[in-house]
């Protein structure tokens, strides 16, 4: 943890108008639907940090899409998590990953493998908590989105997603507390 906060924070240093905005600019755009998130984004940070919009889309794939994945590589996830992703292997029920950012290469540097899809939201044009991700990963593991369970940190994007899906949802921290979403120790 300590490694990967310090790694961010080097490439914060390196970037700190874009990557100070970034967070920001994120937040504003949940519950939109747009054609092409990731242009509107650039747009923003661009106009609000008043940098050439090539320059804020070379800090986003360098830094966002590429040096914060690879600060992972240390990371873990909380033994509650694990043990959830262990049991819904050995009931043989498929696992999907859906995120606002960049998975793919995050969870190759966490060494998280068994995977049966990972859905990017800003690729679908839409942030959590809309529900189209969870949509996305229904229909890739071909099951309703009702039969989802959607495990997440935040409650107001996680969480929100997942009702608004129809799908249930656990937070980590209720794991973390003893949840068994899976109804099996």
């Amino acid at each position: 943890m300590r490694r990967r906060r310090l790694r961010l924070w080097r490439a914060i240093l390196r970037d700190p108008l874009v990557l100070a905005a970034f967070g920001p600019e994120v937040e504003a755009l949940r519950g939109q639907r747009l054609p092409d998130l990731d242009a509107e984004l650039v747009r923003r940070l661009a106009r609000r940090c008043h940098q050439p919009p090539a320059r804020v889309a070379q800090v986003l794939a360098t830094q966002i899409d590429g040096a914060w994945a690879a600060a992972f590589a240390d990371a873990t996830p909380p033994v509650e998590v694990r043990a959830l992703l262990d049991r819904a292997d050995r009931l043989g029920l498929p696992r999907v990953v859906v995120s606002d950012h960049p998975a793919v290469d995050k969870l190759r540097a966490m060494r998280l493998h068994g995977w049966s899809a990972v859905v990017s939201c800003r690729a679908l044009g839409a942030l959590k908590p809309l529900p189209d991700a969870l949509f996305a990963a229904a229909a890739q593991v071909g099951v309703p989105a009702t039969r989802l369970l959607h495990v997440g940190d935040r409650d107001d994007c996680d969480g929100a997603m997942a009702a608004a899906a129809g799908a249930r949802f656990v937070s980590v921290a209720a794991l973390r507390a003893g949840a068994d979403p899976l109804g099996c120790s």
